[in-house]
């Protein structure tokens, strides 16, 4: 969906929720090349498995599973397989941040080519679980929408919280809330509020971006704080774009007791 609303621009000021952080050095990921996987997907996929080491040596060895699927999402575009999943109440911890010490390529004891990635990573460890009580009700958006039809939708939470809404579709993901016309804002307790923010628009005119139908998924995240994503750049529309593995970044520096995620999809004709 080439804009889910009308141009959008943003800029915030950046900020961390403090969190306990281990540094781990010389994490190691390797991931052999072979059948239709590419050079640039073997890489990828080292530095996926290099993460996943780095939980290790931190100490998160718990559902490992759970970050082997959460960093191959990252590749794979399987989002729905993660937000749909049960892993967000096992995670433990997460990498904030990684610097790529060095991509090595050579043949293991079986001749098989692959590529081998070393990474120092921040890792940040969770000291509190999930709130249940935090619980936001999203109502509004339908399964198919026709290219051009107008989306309207709101949201009810059960607690003081903000937004930050983004969309993926294809290979792509952006920022769609907040943005240029509609600031962040502080959504009350019990309060519903509907989208588009703004009385002047009626909707927001859905657009497709291919000939085929699209899907699309909406990720919203709440919190309860105000905590803005500012990692994306702006194309020459003025859509915020950004990558899932940058949105995943920052939405797992935020304590699982000050956040909660939904996951909403549609496919657009």
């Amino acid at each position: 969906m080439k804009k889910i609303i009308i141009i959008l621009l943003l800029q915030f000021g950046l900020f961390t929720h403090a969190q306990e952080i281990t540094k781990v050095e010389n994490a190691i990921g390797r991931q052999v090349i072979a059948g239709s996987i590419s050079e640039d997907e073997a890489r990828a996929k080292a530095i996926a498995q290099a993460k996943v080491d780095a939980l290790r040596k931190a100490g998160v060895a718990e559902h490992i599973q759970s970050y082997e699927m959460l960093y191959k999402s990252e590749i794979g575009n399987k989002f729905d397989e993660v937000f749909m999943s049960d892993m967000f109440s096992e995670i433990r911890g997460a990498v904030k941040k990684y610097d790529i010490v060095k991509i090595d390529k050579g043949i293991d004891a079986f001749k098989n080519f692959y590529i081998e990635a070393v990474i120092n990573a921040e890792v940040i460890l969770y000291s509190t679980g999930k709130d249940p009580a935090f619980q936001v009700n999203i109502d509004g958006i339908k399964q198919v929408y026709q290219s051009s039809e107008k989306m309207r939708y709101s949201v009810t939470p059960t607690q003081d919280c903000y937004l930050n809404i983004f969309n993926l579709y294809e290979n792509n993901a952006s920022l769609i809330y907040p943005n240029h016309y509609e600031k962040s804002r502080l959504f009350k307790a019990g309060e519903k509020v509907s989208f588009p923010l703004s009385d002047l628009m009626d909707g927001y005119t859905i657009e497709k971006s291919t000939k085929n139908p699209e899907k699309n998924k909406l990720i919203f995240v709440f919190t309860k704080e105000n905590i803005p994503f500012i990692k994306y750049k702006l194309n020459q529309e003025g859509d915020q774009l950004t990558t899932f593995e940058d949105i995943s970044a920052w939405l797992f520096s935020i304590s699982p007791d000050k956040r909660v995620n939904y996951l909403v999809q549609f496919v657009i004709y």
